[in-house]
């Protein structure tokens, strides 16, 4: 109970918890001016290359709009279905390893209540990305395969706790997503064009894993650096927190329609 209310308390401090608030947010500003500086570079090229008329010009400008945001909702979409696969696993670790109590209908229900957790991070990544923030450029098929690249970056984090901290109580889950991760590609009635497409995905949109690897890798060096994110709670649970306070960087950046006036 004293341990409940120290975290309480620890997380809850508007100082500690405003600074890194701010932190999250200039990692993710900087993010998307990658974004934003690579896709006005890809367009140059574009237009030097072609030599367009001012017809064309203007069709290649609402293009690279349209292609910018996606790109930037893609991101944004990552963050949320990565945030949400995360939630279900703490408490998947709680279960496990904080509640004694539950140890012996765990054991027996845990393969289906990690089943049941996933199914519900599904709901949870719709009300993050339609209600928490309305993504409204990105289409559906690239919903899917940014979600299928989020399978990839949480395999990344669980192998991230396994051989960093030595914990292999994450084995039968890192074995869970590949096995996800892999039906995604070959399935019982999958086409070689199938397979095609999702790789092509995959490749698209590898560079959104890259940046989320180094957005969060740094989010979640600085709250260990600074004792903000506590590794006594749970690695999987400190890496949660870090993610929560990006979907609110995202949320504020957001609400201030800085990123479309740029774009």
């Amino acid at each position: 109970m004293e341990q409940s209310k120290y975290y309480v308390t620890h997380y809850f401090n508007a100082q500690n918890a405003g600074g890194f608030l701010i932190v999250s947010l200039i990692g993710l500003i900087i993010v998307l001016a990658i974004v934003l500086i690579a896709a006005k570079l890809q367009k140059h090229y574009k237009i030097n290359a072609k030599n367009p008329t001012a017809q064309e010009l203007a069709q290649i400008n609402e293009t690279h709009k349209t292609k910018v945001l996606s790109r930037i909702e893609s991101f944004y979409e990552m963050v949320f279905s990565s945030t949400s696969v995360l939630i279900f696993l703490s408490l998947y670790y709680v279960l496990d390893e904080r509640i004694p109590q539950a140890a012996l209908y765990w054991h027996k229900y845990q393969d289906i209540l990690l089943l049941a957790f996933l199914v519900c991070s599904v709901f949870l990544t719709f009300w993050f990305d339609r209600i928490f923030v309305h993504l409204k450029v990105i289409s559906s098929k690239q919903k899917a395969s940014v979600r299928l690249i989020s399978a990839f970056y949480i395999i990344l984090i669980l192998l991230y706790i396994k051989f960093i901290y030595n914990d292999s109580n994450y084995d039968s889950l890192i074995f869970y997503f590949v096995m996800l991760a892999i039906g995604r590609f070959v399935y019982f009635d999958s086409t070689i064009e199938d397979i095609k497409d999702s790789l092509s995905g995959v490749m698209q949109n590898f560079p959104l894993l890259v940046l989320m690897g180094i957005y969060s890798g740094f989010i979640c060096w600085y709250g260990f650096y600074t004792d903000f994110l506590l590794t006594s709670n749970g690695v999987i649970i400190s890496t949660l927190l870090a993610h929560l306070f990006m979907d609110a960087s995202i949320f504020v950046l957001n609400k201030t329609r800085i990123v479309k006036l740029f774009v």
